[in-house]
C-alpha cells in the first residue's frame, strides 16, 4: 500500500498525471463526434465499405470471403481487405443489437472502435517518447502536435477503414524496438506487430521493412547484446507470418498470389528472413566485428529479397501498370490519396506547405535529437529517424503517406520542443521564452496548416462546390432510394458505396483498383458519347441510374470530356429514355433516381 502510494505521488510529482489527463481530454473531445454517427454519416467511402463488410460477416458471409456480392463488376466485386478490423465491430454489434437495435449498435461500434485505437496509440506514443529520453514537457507537447497532425484523422469516430489500426500496430512495433531491454519478449512483440500490420494493409510494408531493418541494424552495432532479441524476432516472424496467412482472409490458397495485399511473396520473405535472423542471433557470436556482421546481414537481406522476387516478380513493378488509360484519366488521376508530390505542386500548394513544411522542420529536429543523444539512446533515435525517412519518401511518392510521416515526425518535434521548454523553465527570461515559442510554432503541424491555407486560401467557388459535392453523400439523401423492389443502379464512382451501404440495391462501380474493369465499363457511360449511353446501360443490365448534379466527380468529367453524357446531365438535359423514379424536383446536391427505359 505504501509503495503504491509512493508511485502515485511520484507520477503526480513528475507530471505524468498531465499526460493521462491530456489523453483523456483528447478522447472525450473526439468522443462527442459519436453523436454525428447515429444518422448514418461516415467520414469516407472506405469506412462505408468496411461497415458493409462487417454487416456481410454478421449476415453469414464466410470468414475468408470479403468480396462485395452487390458490387456488380466483371471481377465480381473482388476485395483485398483483412478480416481483423471487423472483429471488434462485429462482436459489439452482435451483442448490442438485441438490446438497442441495429442503427444504434452500429453507430456505437464505429465510434468506439477508433477511440479504442486512439487510447492505445496515445499510450504507445508516450511510451516511445519516454524511451527516447523525451522529457515530460516534450511528451505533453508531442500529444498536442499529434492532435494537429495528419495522423489523428485516422482515429476519429467513424474512421473504421484500417489506417488507424495499422498505425497503432506500427507504434507497438516501434515501442518494442526502442525498448531499453533487449529481451526475447520485445522481439516477439515486434514480430507480432509487423505481421499483423502487413496482413491488415500492404500500406504498412515500407515501415514493416524499416522496423525489421532497424532491428538488424541494432544487432550490427551492438553485437551479441542483441542476439536473444534477434533470435526471438526471427522465430516469431516465422510463426506469426504463417498464422495470419492461414487464419486471415482470403486464407491459404491461390488468391494469395497478389501484391496489393499480404500474399505468398510477403510470407516467403518473412519466412526466409525470419529464419536467417534467427540464425544470425544464435550464431552471431562468431561474428565478433561489426564488419563481419554487416557482410552477414547484407547477405541475409539479399537472400530474402531474392526469395520475395522469385515467388512473385510482379511485386517489384508499378502497382498501377495494368490500369487502362481511360480508368487512369477518369478515376486514378482524381484519387486524392494516390497523388504524388509533383501532382500537388501548383494545384494544392496549401496542402504541400502543411504536410512537407512540418516534415522539413521535424527532420531537422530529429537529426539534432540523434546528435545530442547519449550512447544508450542513440540507436533508438536512429531507428525512429529511419522510419521517418521511409515515411517521407512514401509521402513524396503518394500523399497517403502523410499519416505515417507525420506520426513518426512527432518524436523529433516533441524532443526539441521539450528541450527548449526546459531551457526556458531553468533560465526564465524573455529570450528563452521567445526561443521556445518560435521552436514550438515551427514544429507544430497546425501552424504549418494555417500558414499554407493563409498563403493559398480556398476560393469561394471551390468551397461551394465542395459543399454541394458533400451534400451528394448525406445519409438523408438516400432514404427515398430504398423503396420498391431491389434495383441494379448505375452510379458515378463516388455514389456507388453510399448506395450499397444505405440501400438494398446493387451497384456497378466502387473506388477499388481490383475492379478496374468495372470502373472502365461504368465510366464509359458517363465520359462517352450521350448517344451510346442507353445501350451501354442496357448491355450491363442496369435498371436505374442514380445521379447527383454538381458532384465533384462528374464535374471533373465535364471539364475533361465536354461532349460527354456527364456534361449533358450536368446541364440538366436528361434524355427521354431516362424516366424519373422519384418524386423529387431539385437536382443540385440531391440524389435523383431514374429508370432506364428499354429500347
Amino acid at each position: 500500500m505504501v509503495l503504491s502510494s509512493l508511485r502515485r505521488s511520484d507520477a503526480f510529482r513528475d507530471g505524468k498525471w498531465l499526460l493521462w489527463a491530456s489523453g483523456a481530454i483528447i478522447i472525450v473531445i473526439l468522443a462527442a463526434k459519436i453523436i454525428e454517427l447515429f444518422d448514418g454519416t461516415l467520414p469516407g467511402l472506405d469506412d462505408m465499405t468496411r461497415l458493409q463488410q462487417v454487416r456481410d460477416l454478421l449476415g453469414g458471409q464466410a470468414w475468408f470471403v470479403v468480396d462485395q456480392s452487390r458490387l456488380l463488376t466483371p471481377e465480381g466485386g473482388e476485395m483485398h481487405w483483412s478480416r481483423l478490423p471487423d472483429l471488434f465491430m462485429a462482436g459489439f454489434i452482435y451483442l448490442m443489437q438485441p438490446l438497442i437495435g441495429q442503427t444504434a449498435a452500429e453507430a456505437l461500434a464505429v465510434g468506439i472502435w477508433p477511440l479504442t485505437l486512439l487510447a492505445a496509440a496515445l499510450i504507445l506514443l508516450c511510451t516511445i517518447m519516454q524511451r527516447l529520453g523525451i522529457n515530460v514537457a516534450g511528451q505533453m507537447i508531442g500529444l498536442f502536435f499529434f492532435v494537429g497532425s495528419a495522423a489523428v484523422y485516422n482515429f476519429w469516430p467513424g474512421r473504421i477503414d484500417h489506417h488507424g489500426f495499422v498505425a497503432l500496430l506500427l507504434l507497438g512495433g516501434l515501442a518494442a524496438l526502442v525498448s531499453k531491454e533487449q529481451t526475447a519478449r520485445s522481439g516477439v512483440i515486434l514480430a507480432f506487430c509487423v505481421c499483423a500490420a502487413l496482413t491488415i494493409a500492404i500500406e504498412g510494408l515500407p515501415y514493416v521493412g524499416g522496423l525489421i531493418g532497424a532491428a538488424g541494424l541494432f544487432w550490427l552495432v551492438r553485437g551479441h547484446r542483441e542476439g536473444v532479441r534477434l533470435t526471438s524476432l526471427g522465430l516469431a516472424l516465422i510463426v506469426f507470418s504463417t498464422f495470419f496467412l492461414v487464419l486471415d482472409a482470403p486464407g491459404w490458397g491461390p488468391r494469395r498470389m497478389v501484391c496489393d495485399a499480404y500474399g505468398w511473396s510477403h510470407w516467403a520473405a518473412l519466412l526466409t528472413g525470419g529464419g536467417l535472423l534467427a540464425l544470425l542471433g544464435i550464431f552471431g557470436g562468431w561474428l565478433e566485428t561489426w564488419q563481419k556482421r554487416t557482410v552477414a546481414g547484407v547477405l541475409a537481406a539479399a537472400i530474402t529479397l531474392a526469395v520475395f522476387v522469385a515467388v512473385n516478380p510482379a511485386c517489384l513493378g508499378d502497382p498501377y501498370a495494368d490500369v487502362p488509360e481511360a480508368v487512369r484519366q477518369s478515376w486514378l488521376s482524381g484519387v486524392d490519396e494516390a497523388q504524388p508530390l509533383s501532382a500537388l505542386l501548383g494545384k494544392e500548394n496549401n496542402r504541400v506547405i502543411w504536410v512537407f513544411g512540418f516534415l522539413f522542420t521535424t527532420s531537422l529536429a530529429t537529426i539534432w535529437m540523434i546528435v545530442n543523444a547519449s550512447p544508450e539512446q542513440r540507436m533508438a533515435r536512429i531507428g525512429v529517424a529511419l522510419l521517418l525517412a521511409l515515411a517521407i519518401a512514401t509521402t513524396v511518392w503518394q500523399i497517403r503517406g502523410q499519416s505515417f510521416s507525420h506520426l513518426f515526425g512527432l518524436f523529433g518535434a516533441a524532443w526539441f520542443s521539450g528541450v527548449m521548454f526546459s531551457k526556458w523553465y531553468e533560465r526564465r527570461g524573455v529570450g528563452p521564452l521567445l526561443m521556445f515559442a518560435g521552436a514550438a510554432i515551427l514544429l507544430t503541424p497546425t501552424a504549418w496548416r494555417t500558414f499554407g491555407y493563409t498563403l493559398y486560401p480556398l476560393s469561394t467557388n471551390h468551397e461551394d462546390a465542395e459543399s454541394l459535392s458533400a451534400d451528394c453523400i448525406l445519409p438523408e439523401n438516400y432514404t427515398h432510394l430504398s423503396a420498391g423492389p431491389v434495383k441494379r443502379v448505375h452510379t458515378p464512382i463516388d455514389l456507388g458505396m453510399p448506395i450499397l451501404v444505405r440501400t438494398p440495391h446493387s451497384v456497378f462501380v466502387g473506388p477499388y483498383h481490383r475492379n478496374v474493369l468495372g470502373i472502365e465499363r461504368a465510366n464509359s457511360v458517363l465520359i462517352g458519347d450521350p448517344s451510346d449511353a442507353q445501350q451501354k446501360l442496357l448491355d450491363m443490365g442496369a435498371t436505374h441510374l442514380a445521379y447527383c448534379r454538381r458532384l465533384g466527380e462528374t464535374e471533373r468529367y465535364e471539364r475533361k470530356w465536354p461532349d460527354s453524357f456527364a456534361a449533358q446531365l450536368n446541364a440538366n438535359d436528361f434524355p427521354d429514355w431516362l424516366e424519373p423514379a422519384d418524386d423529387l424536383t431539385e437536382t443540385d446536391g440531391v440524389i435523383r433516381l431514374y429508370r432506364v427505359k428499354p429500347k
